[in-house]
């Protein structure tokens, strides 16, 4: 239950808290995926209670993440320093070592596979300004390929 929930079309989902939930409008996050995820605990609890809708959620995680641990010291460390801002992210992909070459992280990043702090990326041509819009999130390839950026040398 929680993970078809969990999976409901961006188009659909206001319309799903408004017909299955008492949760006012406005409050709702703005990011889609969180939005997903709200809804899916939500209706879950109504049905199960809140605790196994905790743990419906844990659950999909692992299976999503290949039941590996995610956390934070786990995950290995790009430094930003050596990259000559603007950059496009299919070449921090490359430098970073999460992809071979430019052309395999453009690719990756075409076929769906790229998330940056769990947000899917699918602008080819996605250019950052600054390390600092960058530091401190995940940058993910595939369900297996982390880094977290830093802006230290």
């Amino acid at each position: 239950m929680y993970s078809k929930l969990e999976k409901t079309a961006d188009a659909a989902i206001e319309q799903y808290f408004e017909l299955l939930t008492n949760l006012p409008m406005e409050q709702l996050p703005t990011n889609a995926r969180q939005r997903q995820k709200d809804l899916a605990i939500e209706v879950v609890s109504q049905y199960h209670g809140r605790e196994s809708a905790l743990k419906a959620q844990a659950d999909a995680e692992k299976l999503t993440t290949g039941g590996q641990a995610t956390q934070a010291e786990s995950v290995p460390e790009f430094s930003l320093h050596s990259i000559e801002f603007p950059a496009k992210l299919f070449f921090i992909l490359s430098a970073s070592g999460l992809c071979d070459s430019s052309s395999e992280a453009r690719r990756q990043i075409q076929g769906g596979a790229v998330r940056l702090d769990g947000n899917k990326i699918d602008d080819v041509n996605l250019t950052f300004d600054s390390a600092e819009l960058l530091t401190g999130k995940v940058l993910q390839v595939g369900k297996r390929k982390f880094a977290r950026l830093v802006s230290g040398s």
